[in-house]
């Protein structure tokens, strides 16, 4: 089994040329696997990974989605494909709702907030920080998504508190597309700080996947905050 800093690696070596968050046909999206890499060699893209929803109890197959990501595998040997999934916080412990053996087949796994319930704005640092230190987890996806939706915003020392847990462990903070986050001012924060960045689509559909432009666009815009 690949360990968890070889997977880490992995990422950061090839961060600028891959979509490391898309969704199938398996749960909310409308593609399948191989509908997916075609585009992605469209694309240029050299990686792509597919962290598929998860929850405690599947209420799908991912062997078969497995299955899939190994037959692309053969057949379009230009492009890096790579299991994962998306899982959500499920209390201040940082569990997330996945099962164990899903986590251990990952070599991604994003780690996100979604109907979390927290009594307080401590709570949900406090989650926070447990998801990052986490250690399936590789990604922290749509960062701010949550709080946006509770309008509540960050500190600034809040924000270099959560960035220095980022870097000490090793997790890629998402520039996600599809929500526009984390802003700019979250990530001159993060870069100044050496924050490790990834930039994804949160893909649901063929057409919403990255192009290599999106990604040279996205990657100069936060190489300017440096």
């Amino acid at each position: 089994m690949v360990s968890k800093e070889m997977r880490k690696q992995f990422i950061y070596n090839n961060i600028r040329c891959g979509d490391f968050h898309v969704h199938t046909s398996y749960t909310d999206g409308q593609s399948n696997v191989a509908e997916y890499c075609e585009r992605a060699r469209q694309n240029g893209l050299k990686v792509i990974a597919f962290t598929e929803h998860v929850r405690k109890i599947i209420t799908y197959n991912y062997q078969e989605l497995l299955s899939d990501i190994r037959k692309a595998r053969n057949k379009f040997g230009d492009i890096k494909i790579l299991s994962g999934c998306e899982a959500k916080v499920l209390n201040i412990y940082g569990e997330l709702d996945a099962p164990g053996e899903v986590l251990e087949q990952c070599d991604v796994v994003v780690g996100v907030f979604h109907g979390f319930e927290c009594s307080n704005r401590k709570e949900y640092l406090s989650a926070l920080v447990a998801m990052l230190q986490n250690r399936f987890v590789s990604i922290w996806g749509h960062p701010t998504l949550f709080l946006s939706r509770k309008s509540i915003e960050l500190e600034e020392r809040e924000i270099k508190n959560i960035v220095d847990v980022c870097i000490k462990e090793g997790v890629f903070i998402e520039r996600n597309i599809k929500y526009g986050l984390p802003d700019a001012r979250f990530i001159e924060l993060a870069v100044k700080s050496g924050a490790k960045f990834i930039v994804s689509s949160d893909a649901h559909d063929v057409d919403e996947l990255l192009t290599t432009d999106r990604l040279v666009e996205e990657w100069n815009w936060i190489d300017r905050m440096c």
